[in-house]
């Protein structure tokens, strides 16, 4: 794909985007906090535009059963603790959280046994998408991979004049192809399961801005690791 095809698929994701949810970056309040619209009607647009989406996609040939469709998850399926985290690979805050404090958790809780720790997308925008899309295009251990590659490089993809080929180059050292790649991020149908994830935690825990992170159900008022580890061990 170059870079004309690259702004094309922008334009695409960009549509579909439109309709998504909107959410701030970093703690919600009333500076950073954004209006989300009533979830059945977002929905309803969303399913609407992503039908015009896939007329213009389908000669991609996305694979749409390949990929990561639920939960990143890391840890034990059976630990006694569950923690969520609600994020944006475009914010710049949940790539701090992604390298200087998810790893001191995964050391102290998840590779203890003691946590579940559960990776929600909330999609912000069409770059967004875009990362998303491409991080769950295989299996949990790339998702895994990418995902914290996308957020360590992200000024670098972030900023470039043209992100989709940037985001490319990350993931070919993943071992995605660009073949693979542009068929990945061609899947309509991913990007709607992505739309579905942020509506549903629109829904259930009320998530107003990223990073977001629930412990057993409890949503924090903030994402520091002094707050999680709170959390964890009045849990335990």
């Amino acid at each position: 794909m170059n870079h004309k095809g690259s702004v094309k698929m922008l334009r695409i994701l960009g549509l579909l985007f439109g309709v998504t949810l909107i959410a701030a970056c970093g703690e919600a309040d009333s500076s950073t906090e954004s209006t989300v619209a009533d979830s059945g009607e977002v929905t309803t647009v969303a399913n609407a535009v992503v039908d015009k989406v896939e007329q213009v996609t389908e000669a991609a040939g996305a694979a749409e059963s390949e990929g990561v469709w639920g939960d990143i998850a890391y840890g034990d399926p059976n630990a006694p603790i569950e923690i969520i985290e609600y994020a944006s690979m475009t914010c710049p805050h949940c790539a701090s959280f992604s390298s200087s404090i998810f790893p001191k958790v995964k050391e102290k809780y998840i590779d203890t046994g003691k946590v579940r720790f559960l990776f929600r997308n909330l999609v912000t925008n069409q770059v967004d998408l875009a990362a998303s899309t491409v991080a769950r295009c295989t299996n949990q251990e790339v998702a895994q991979k990418l995902t914290k590659e996308f957020f360590a490089k992200q000024r670098d993809w972030g900023t470039s004049q043209d992100p989709i080929s940037a985001l490319a180059g990350i993931a070919r050292k993943a071992g995605i192809s660009r073949t693979q790649f542009d068929r990945c991020l061609a899947n309509t149908e991913m990007h709607k399961n992505l739309v579905k994830i942020g509506q549903d935690g629109v829904k259930e825990f009320n998530v107003e801005a990223t990073p977001t992170i629930i412990v057993n159900g409890n949503k924090l008022d903030n994402y520091g690791l002094e707050a999680i580890e709170k959390a964890v061990e009045a849990a335990l």
